[in-house]
């Protein structure tokens, strides 16, 4: 599960270095230039490093549940007998060792869904954790995290799917460097807590 968390810094330490790109080239220019886009740069990679971590730590801890080295979920198990007996029989045994048939069929099966909302990290994080996540993470980071990080998806979505061009009037949304600057912060406290209960969940 480490490999899951690892390569989320790595994207972060990309998110946050577009951020100082954009402090560098706005200290220099006088604002000759509309640098905002780097700054929706930043909402996107941000969600997509979110949405990757949740991907890869709902996949390993699938095969650790595989392995027997974390409890087994009603969503794992569901998963596991849904898929076609040639690849449950004929590749768990030439593939054994190293599971790779394994791996391929949760990337299949998880490629296409999007692991942003809470609601949908709730779900994916299932079928490896029988409780639910957002418990303990209100708890410890507040009753509105859900909230903030539904509005920092939103807001993402925004970018990407509408160009961030108001409807209306067809003007660029107004986006702040502040605002991003706490969206990282914020997303970096989700990924941090969920990794720490989710790494502590074994068998």
């Amino acid at each position: 599960m480490k490999h899951a968390k690892t390569h989320f810094e790595q994207n972060i330490i990309r998110v946050k270095n577009l951020g100082l790109i954009y402090q560098s080239i706005n200290a220099q220019s006088r604002q000759i230039y509309d640098l905002s886009d780097i700054l929706r740069s930043q909402y996107v990679m941000l969600v997509s490093a979110l949405d990757l971590f949740v991907h890869e730590i709902v996949r390993l801890g699938m095969i650790e549940i595989y392995n027997h080295k974390r409890r087994t979920t009603k969503r794992f198990k569901d998963f596991i007998l849904s898929l076609p007996d040639n690849i449950l029989f004929e590749k768990a045994i030439m593939e054994e060792k190293n599971h790779l048939w394994l791996h391929y069929q949760i990337r299949q099966r998880n490629g296409f869904k999007s692991f942003q909302e809470s609601d949908k990290i709730k779900e994916a994080l299932y079928l490896i954790l029988e409780e639910d996540i957002w418990v303990e993470v209100r708890q410890d980071l507040g009753s509105e995290i859900t909230t903030e990080l539904n509005l920092i998806i939103k807001r993402r979505n925004q970018i990407s799917h509408e160009a961030d061009i108001e409807p209306i009037n067809q003007e660029l949304r107004e986006v702040r460097e502040e605002d991003i600057v706490y969206s990282i912060v914020l997303i970096e406290s989700i990924v941090n807590k969920i990794f720490k209960i989710c790494n502590r969940t074994h068998s």
